[in-house]
């Protein structure tokens, strides 16, 4: 009787516990394996002072956006990474520190690879090359580098305009932060010329109709040429050569340059 009593308060034990867990196992929250993470932010270094590659544009209700032919490629190239771009403006002398400090993952603005860069960052392949122009005042005739001989030429802080300029007999070479100052300078006459990239001097002479330019000759030389920077070893280098490589091949590249630089220009390529 004993062993009886014994075995059926057992049996009464070992069914509570066997009911108590199936409750508890019907009522976990189940893991969701399929939750992605959250979509990494890269932080882009530029100067918006370089139209049409990139500047601010000021809507009607005052809300401010980036704009140009490097903020187009930005976001093809951030689609493509499936990243989201935060924009960090900033003085063009300041963009390779930007990126050699790890302040910023990359830089699109109209930023050549020169050997003096490539000691400190890296780059990715070109994907535009830009035709040098003197900007000067109307009359003015400065048709090559030679005639700015002993003239003060006005150029950006930081950009390979400066040794272009340094580099003509007798020259004073005025450095100015942005490009807009030195339009300023040489409509001010304070100034004789500046040297510009081709295409965004045609973007000041829009506003400034008593101005004149001049392209020089067109040389295919990587170190002219514009590309994304990136600090050494970036993890990002092989794609974004890779989707600039596909934006040449699908014509989104030559879609974007004609938006902004009109399709006479592209046909030129």
């Amino acid at each position: 009787m004993k062993k009886s009593k014994i075995f059926n308060l057992l049996f009464i034990a070992m069914l509570a516990i066997t009911l108590v867990t199936g409750c508890s196992s019907q009522t976990q929250t189940p893991v969701n394996k399929t939750t992605e993470e959250p979509q990494k932010t890269l932080i882009m270094a530029i100067n918006a002072t370089f139209p049409p590659f990139e500047s601010i544009q000021v809507d009607d209700k005052g809300k401010q956006e980036f704009v140009g032919i490097d903020m187009d490629i930005a976001k093809y190239i951030a689609e493509k990474l499936n990243v989201k771009i935060e924009i960090n403006d900033m003085a063009f002398n300041g963009l390779v520190t930007a990126i050699s400090s790890g302040r910023a993952d990359l830089c699109i603005s109209g930023i050549s690879p020169t050997a003096e860069r490539f000691e400190v960052i890296d780059f990715s392949d070109p994907y535009f090359y830009p035709q040098t122009g003197i900007l000067s005042i109307k009359g003015s005739g400065y048709k090559a580098l030679q005639s700015l001989e002993g003239k003060k030429i006005g150029v950006s802080l930081g950009t390979t305009y400066a040794k272009q300029a340094a580099s003509v007999k007798g020259a004073t070479v005025v450095e100015l932060d942005s490009t807009p100052l030195v339009v300023q300078e040489i409509v001010n006459k304070r100034v004789d010329a500046g040297i510009f990239d081709g295409s965004q001097a045609i973007e000041f002479m829009k506003e400034n109709t008593n101005l004149e330019l001049n392209l020089l000759p067109v040389e295919m030389v990587a170190e002219d040429s514009y590309a994304i920077a990136l600090p050494k070893n970036s993890p990002y280098k092989v794609q974004i050569n890779q989707i600039l490589a596909e934006m040449e091949k699908n014509g989104k590249m030559d879609e974007i340059l004609t938006k902004w630089l009109g399709q006479s220009y592209v046909s030129q390529k």
